[in-house]
Order: C-alpha cells, then sequence, then structure tokens
C-alpha cells in the first residue's frame, strides 16, 4: 500500500514522497520546521524573510555559478591533456577553488531549505509530537553550537592566511580566496539554523498553547 507522505521536499526538487509501510496504523510524525516557515506569518517574521531572500539568491547564484565553473575547467583540462597534450596545472587549484565555495555555500543552501540528512530514529521510539519537536529543537540548538566552534577555527585559520599572505602553489593567488569559503559557509549555516530555532521555538509554542486549550 502507498501512502502519500504530507513532507514534501522544497524547490528545487518538487517530488512527491511516499511512505510505504502496509503495517502503519499510526499518523505521522510532526513535519520537521525549517528555516523558512510556511503559510501565513507575522509582521516581523516577514520582513525577516524579504531580507533573507537577498542571502537567498546570493547563495544559489554562487552555487550555479560555481557548479557551472567547475564542470567548464574540467572539460578544458580534459580537452587540453587528451586532445592538445598540453595540461594547466592552474586548472587544478581553480577546481579545488570551486569546489570549495560549491561545498560551503551548499552547507547554508541546504540547511534553509531543510533538505539534508535526518535521522529517523526519535520518532519510532517517541509517539508525542511536542517531544519530537523539543528534541529536534535541541539538536538544532546542538548544531549551531557547533557550527560556532568550527566557523570560529575557520575563520581564524583564513585570518592566519590573508595575514601572512600565502598564495598557492602554481597560480600564486591568495589561499584566503579559498578559506574565506569556509567562513561564509559557516555564517550562512548558523544564519539559517537560528532562523530554524526560531521557528522551532514557535512551533513548540503553538502545540503547547493548544494543548492547554484541549
Amino acid at each position: 500500500m502507498n501512502r502519500e507522505s504530507k513532507q514534501h521536499p522544497r524547490a528545487p526538487v518538487q517530488v512527491a514522497s511516499f511512505i510505504y509501510d502496509p503495517e502503519i496504523t499510526e499518523t505521522e510524525p510532526p513535519d520537521h520546521v525549517t528555516a523558512i516557515p510556511e503559510g501565513p506569518q507575522s509582521r516581523s517574521m516577514t520582513r525577516l524573510l524579504k531580507a533573507e531572500r537577498l542571502l537567498e539568491r546570493s547563495l544559489y547564484f554562487g552555487l550555479v555559478s560555481m557548479g557551472i565553473g567547475l564542470a567548464a575547467i574540467m572539460f578544458v583540462q580534459v580537452l587540453l591533456r587528451y586532445v592538445f597534450a598540453l595540461p594547466f596545472v592552474g586548472i587544478e587549484e581553480l577546481a579545488l577553488l570551486m569546489g570549495a565555495w560549491f561545498y560551503f555555500l551548499g552547507l547554508a543552501y541546504v540547511t534553509r531549505n531543510g533538505e539534508h540528512i535526518h535521522g529517523g530514529i526519535v520518532t519510532l521510539l517517541i509517539k508525542s509530537p511536542r517531544k519530537i519537536q523539543s528534541i529536534r529543537l535541541i539538536m538544532t540548538l546542538a548544531s549551531i553550537a557547533a557550527c560556532l566552534v568550527f566557523g570560529y577555527y575557520a575563520s581564524k585559520y583564513a585570518i592566519f592566511e590573508i595575514e601572512r599572505g600565502r598564495a598557492s602553489s602554481y597560480m600564486r593567488w591568495p589561499k584566503g580566496l579559498w578559506s574565506a569559503s569556509m567562513i561564509i559557509g559557516f555564517a550562512g549555516t548558523i544564519i539559517y539554523l537560528s532562523l530554524q530555532a526560531i521557528n522551532q521555538t514557535i512551533d513548540l509554542k503553538t502545540r503547547l498553547s493548544v494543548v492547554k486549550k484541549g
């Protein structure tokens, strides 16, 4: 028996997911609350989401640019090496540069849409929607703490390379260009995890108020 899930992925995926479990008799666990809430929002949250739209566009443009650029230089490298027998070593450094930016921009963008991998063991052990959402909020806060730690050391390393004026081996570009991707990636991830924590807190308050009224 196929049963369509209520928890659909966000754009640009736009593919319905299905649950196959002939023994299932209970309702689905509550939807994951992400950084970008659905439905009507308060005036302050609406303003915040309008400002966030600029960040989202920047991340998306950066991802598309780095992805296309990475594919293009790999194609050029294949032509230079196997067609013209003139390999260009600098392309390998460019590939690492674009790959680093693609990865860390993607880290922030995936966090925004809530499309990263979620563990499901909590929903197997706990049936209370409020407890499930509470645990998810705790995990979000733990993720923020982890990103703050990693982001701090990434920033410290990037600043160290910039101050020392270190350059890449072949093209002699500042290594800070590579390290800066970590700063931007962790900063964007922390912003979206913070928004997610706010929305999860609002969701929990709403559930508690419903329980009290009931």
